[in-house]
């Protein structure tokens, strides 16, 4: 991308979502970036946007589920963003040299979310920590804790536990509980099944298969539920089975090749031509679509 400003990289960004027919709700499913963030970069309001690190990951993850560039496209997006960052300092200099007020009190909003999100992963690291306390500290189900010849209770922990070195006080070192070490798994072949087991598709499901020849945005519906939604690449093949009702949204119809039960339909669209809502069923073998 030949961009310098926030806004030229924010209108390129939504120009090349567009031109491949992908909805913000498709993008924001396949790349886990929120609607809100990508409003953010297409509209090039950068302020909105985590610090520089997370936001670029963001760009790089659109860019190779767009089909573009992603180390370009990236390298492109930190180009605009340490523009844009220069450009914000120079105006808040502006502003304190004009008021004669120096404004110290606030962090920008890219410090504040790295900040929020160090101080969440803090927080996910010590409940894990708790929790694998708990589980190592938890009390033996046996009776008390054995005695000494002296008859004082014995202070030692079980073997294997790690009481001893982890510097606890005696009460809890003596109720801590060894983890048992895993029991063998008895092989398959002891455990055969009287009857065979049924087999996984439904008597009345369809196979439907996939081949990719060039890259293509694709979006598959199963009985009612989206199963795929990403930019399947050149060469590969996706395979769907047991499904009564596929529906079909393709990016670039020329170049996929669809078999239902083995069978080749007809090419739904040529090179580069979009088709939407493509209704495949057992009862035709003719589908319904909307081509673009």
């Amino acid at each position: 991308m030949d961009v310098e400003s926030s806004k030229e990289f924010g209108e390129e960004l939504r120009r090349e979502r567009e031109l491949r027919d992908v909805s913000l709700d498709q993008l924001s499913a396949v790349t886990r970036v929120s609607i809100r963030h990508l409003e953010a970069l297409e509209s090039g309001r950068f302020s909105h946007l985590p610090a520089k690190v997370f936001s670029r990951g963001f760009v790089r993850s659109i860019a190779l589920h767009l089909g573009l560039d992603p180390e370009k496209t990236s390298a492109a997006f930190s180009h605009v963003y340490d523009n844009w960052l220069r450009e914000e300092g120079l105006a808040r200099r502006r502003d304190e040299t004009r008021t004669g007020v120096v404004l110290t009190s606030s962090a920008p909003r890219r410090s504040l979310s790295y900040r929020t999100t160090i101080a969440g992963w803090s927080l996910a690291l010590l409940l894990a920590l708790m929790t694998a306390g708990y589980a190592l500290l938890r009390p033996a189900p046996a009776p008390g804790p054995e005695r000494t010849s002296g008859g004082a209770p014995e202070t030692r922990g079980l073997p294997g536990t790690g009481a001893e070195s982890m510097g606890l006080p005696p009460a809890i070192v003596a109720n801590s509980v060894a983890i048992p070490p895993p029991q063998p798994v008895e092989p398959a072949a002891a455990q055969v099944p009287s009857e065979p087991a049924a087999p996984l598709p439904s008597v009345d499901g369809l196979t439907l298969t996939l081949t990719f020849q060039q890259d293509c945005w694709t979006e598959v519906t199963v009985d009612g539920k989206v199963a795929v939604a990403e930019l399947c690449r050149g060469g590969s093949v996706r395979e769907f089975r047991g499904g009564k009702t596929f529906v079909l949204t393709l990016g670039n119809a020329g170049g996929v090749s669809v078999t239902v039960d083995g069978r080749q339909l007809a090419a739904l669209g040529s090179v580069g031509q979009v088709v939407r809502n493509v209704v495949i069923d057992r009862s035709s073998f003719h589908p319904s679509s909307n081509k673009g």
